[in-house]
């Protein structure tokens, strides 16, 4: 009996601190184990059902990133130019304002690269359509798929289902919409002719070897990456009957194929994408094999990591103060430490500092015109000054701008504003630093001290913007200018006194030009010209 209670004791003597911290960390590796095991056994269905979603956003994002867009935006180029068309001009035997309509419709093509022909048939057999061609004798508008189906769908704009062209064989589709009289008689019918090349262009950009193709209703191909496959019956016509709801997924067991399809209502077509089943049996099994290697790879990894924990773990704390110390004292040049593991910790440091800086630089510009603000030109003057560099000052001031926001509107204005700055920024942005000063003011920082090349860049940007063309009708703008140079004794207030009085000298002599302060004439800083800043910025 004492025996045995020897022994027992001398057993539990064995177990060893370190022993016992070995299977500890055994026991805690078990769990590990466990967790592997069943991510293993379960991530062929989730990674399927994965790639299978992103398979159905990729087609969703087609449809409504290029093929929606595209055709909403074809409807209202057609709505504006189907409003130009007079139904008195086509309704007699001969067409009328022919040269009219096509010099408009030219410019519509012009802006409309995918546009073939821009065309107008009536019902007394009369065609006037750009570009211009001769049709034959033969030729009657009237029993043309897009006058027949414009016909019987009166009041709404129409698509066709594609068709060759009747002169060149090219594949189109029209969109196209009658023209009636007053009494609801269909009088002609306006359609253009689109190319579905960007369509076959945009659906050519396979995914892992899997493809896209647009059908209508009746399981014709519209659209395919083949050139050979377009107006035929698609390959698989049972799958009409599966495409059930807007949009989904499904897998083809015949064909072993995932199809992912969405439904374009307005047009009556169906957008599909198809992903050969074996490409994601491929990725899973890959998958597979990167996670069976990693748990390997973890059970003989692990029992070697875990003895050296706190050594490392200690490390990792040193690591992290390091880095946060360093981010403290040095904002602008995060430090990167040693650690693979830490990675996220100096990519989140290193985005908090570009945010910062971005902060910073959205607070220096003008919303409206890009160009630097008005805090930021104070700040850079008042840098320039205090580090005594040698620069020139300008201010322009928009002649009769107050004139076009009430005549053409805030807005008019605004796009104004905002081309004469970025013309200003693009051609001074080299030499200096251009700022809204407020309002139609702007100012510039020339960095070169030499006035007189200053000058010559103003008058430069002077003739530039009175050279600019406007879209309303007459429309123009000047603007007139002072410039300045600075000099020992003068200070802001000064400087911005002297400038502006060279713009109100400019303006009281017809505007439209630009006056200089004679850098050799003493300057200082006089009560007068604070009284006039002050004046001016009231």
């Amino acid at each position: 009996m004492e025996s045995g209670l020897d022994k027992r004791a001398v057993s539990k003597k064995t177990w060893s601190l370190v022993a016992r911290m070995r299977l500890g960390l055994l026991l805690l590796f078990i769990p590990v184990l466990m967790l592997g095991a069943i991510y293993y056994l379960h991530m062929e269905r989730s990674l399927q059902r994965e790639l299978q979603q992103r398979l159905l956003a990729t087609n969703h994002q087609l449809r409504h990133v290029f093929i929606e867009p595209y055709l909403n935006e074809m409807e209202r180029q057609f709505s504006l130019i189907y409003d130009q068309v007079k139904v008195e001009d086509i309704s007699g035997p001969r067409l009328r304002n022919t040269d009219s309509y096509l010099r408009e419709w030219r410019l519509y093509k012009g802006v409309m690269a995918d546009l073939i022909y821009i065309y107008v048939g009536t019902a007394e057999r009369q065609m006037l359509i750009y570009p211009e061609w001769q049709a034959d004798a033969d030729f009657d508008p009237r029993v043309r798929p897009w006058y027949q189906l414009a016909s019987q769908h009166v009041g709404k704009m129409v698509w066709t289902e594609p068709y060759y062209d009747y002169t060149n064989g090219t594949l189109v589709i029209a969109l196209a919409r009658a023209i009636t009289d007053k009494e609801g008689k269909v009088r002609g019918v306006f359609a253009v002719d689109a190319i579905l090349a960007p369509f076959s262009a945009q659906l050519n950009r396979q995914w892992n070897s899997g493809y896209q193709m647009i059908v209508n209703q009746s399981g014709k191909v519209l659209a395919h990456p083949d050139p050979s496959q377009l107006l035929k019956p698609m390959t698989h016509p049972t799958w009409l009957s599966r495409f059930s709801g807007e949009d989904g997924i499904f897998l083809d067991q015949a064909s072993r194929q995932f199809v992912a399809y969405s439904r374009l209502p307005d047009h009556n077509w169906v957008l599909i994408s198809v992903l050969p089943a074996s490409s994601i049996q491929a990725v899973v099994a890959s998958a597979s094999l990167n996670v069976l290697g990693i748990i390997v790879l973890a059970s003989v990894l692990y029992m070697v990591l875990a003895l050296i924990w706190s050594r490392y773990f200690r490390r990792m704390l040193d690591e992290i103060s390091t880095v946060i110390r360093a981010s403290r004292t040095q904002p602008d040049e995060v430090h990167q430490g040693g650690m693979r593991e830490l990675r996220h910790v100096y990519a989140e440091l290193a985005e908090v500092s570009k945010d910062y800086h971005e902060v910073r630089q959205q607070a220096n510009l003008d919303k409206l015109t890009g160009l630097y603000n008005r805090r930021f030109f104070d700040e850079r003057l008042n840098r320039l000054l205090l580090d005594q560099e040698s620069f020139c000052l300008a201010m322009i001031d928009l002649d009769g701008f107050k004139r076009i926001n009430d005549t053409y509107g805030h807005q008019t204005g605004d796009v104004v504003l905002k081309r004469v700055a970025s013309f200003g920024a693009k051609l001074l942005g080299d030499h200096g630093w251009v700022c809204r000063y407020g309002g139609e003011e702007l100012v510039v920082l020339f960095a070169n001290p030499d006035i007189h090349f200053c000058q010559m860049l103003l008058e430069q940007y002077r003739i530039g913007v009175a050279s600019l063309h406007w879209r309303e009708p007459g429309l123009g703008i000047t603007f007139s200018g002072g410039l300045v140079a600075s000099a020992p004794g003068l200070g802001a207030r000064s400087l911005l006194t002297m400038v502006d009085a060279e713009v109100y000298r400019a303006k009281g002599d017809g505007k439209n030009r630009i006056y200089m302060v004679d850098p050799l004439a003493p300057r200082d800083d006089s009560p007068s010209g604070d009284g006039m800043l002050s004046k001016e910025e009231a």
